[in-house]
């Protein structure tokens, strides 16, 4: 019985170590977890931090973003002004322009017909000259020698800046006229290159058939020319009976309608001299092509 008491007891000494070895390792666990815990506290501490952090930088950034947003629509404001600006003063440069280009032309036009004082350049032989014609880089007048031309740089300041006269213009209109001769030149050229093949039965016929439109041209030419000749003959006689007139008028106002009177006459009948040297011109200048077209003719062509 004793050794029953004794075992019993052996067995509850030895359940009861079984017991808490079975609950230190439990609680082993426990402080392994709750030290991972604190370290997982921790940490979502510090993560917290750091997205307030990024909470607050990101608020700026919405902040920023909506400055520059602003910045940008004034900026577009402002650009779409300033276009506007830019479009209005061009607008009005373009107007300027057109105004100026009309009022030259305008006073050019008045002028002619006028007496003008070029002596403060040409002598005094230029004190009273008549106006036949004005452009870019001269004045036509009329002398008792004749008709004469009178370049931009022999006119007085005064008048040049009446008539809207300048250099830069000038030499624009020099410039225009280089280029045309050279365009017509080029194309000239390459009317004859063309027909230069002659054994061309085609190039003949066109050789041929431009030597007539020349006759035919310089016939109409000196038509016109003679038609012309007739007219100024014509001018210059009623200009000289309104001289006439003039000598033998006894009041200002008749010497002053008749000198107004042959004055116009002599003008117009210059005017048609001018045209038919112009005639001249375009007249030998058929004849130098009609050479050359005659020399690339074949025998018998």
């Amino acid at each position: 019985m004793l050794a029953c008491s004794f075992f019993f007891v052996g067995c509850l000494e030895d359940e009861r170590k079984v017991d808490l070895e079975d609950l230190k390792r439990k609680l082993d666990g426990v402080a392994f977890d709750k030290e991972s815990t604190n370290k997982f506290i921790d940490l979502a501490k510090v993560k917290l931090a750091e997205l307030k952090i990024a909470e607050r930088d990101f608020k700026k950034a919405g902040e920023i973003n909506e400055s520059i947003s602003n910045v940008t629509k004034t900026l577009e404001e402002v650009t779409a002004l300033i276009d506007e600006v830019k479009a209005s003063l061009e607008a009005s440069e373009l107007g300027f322009e057109d105004y100026q280009a009309k009022y030259r032309a305008k006073v050019r036009k008045d002028v002619v017909g006028k007496n003008l004082d070029l002596s403060a350049t040409k002598g005094e032989d230029f004190k009273e000259v008549r106006v036949l014609s004005v452009n870019p880089v001269e004045i036509r007048i009329y002398q008792t020698s004749g008709p004469q031309s009178v370049p931009i740089s022999e006119i007085p300041k005064e008048v040049r800046e009446m008539l809207q006269m300048s250099e830069e213009e000038a030499e624009a209109h020099r410039s225009k006229l280089r280029d045309n001769a050279k365009v017509r030149e080029e194309r000239y050229k390459e009317w004859k290159e063309g027909l230069a093949d002659r054994k061309s039965e085609a190039a003949q016929k066109a050789i041929a058939k431009r030597l007539k439109d020349i006759q035919t041209e310089v016939e109409d030419i000196e038509n016109s020319m003679n038609l012309r000749l007739l007219k100024i003959q014509d001018l210059k006689s009623r200009s000289s009976q309104w001289q006439r007139d003039y000598s033998l008028a006894r009041g200002d106002k008749q010497r002053e309608k008749a000198l107004g009177y042959s004055q116009m006459y002599r003008d117009k009948a210059q005017k048609l001299n001018d045209l038919n040297s112009d005639g001249n011109l375009v007249i030998a200048r058929l004849r130098s092509e009609e050479e050359d077209l005659k020399k690339m003719q074949q025998p018998g062509g």
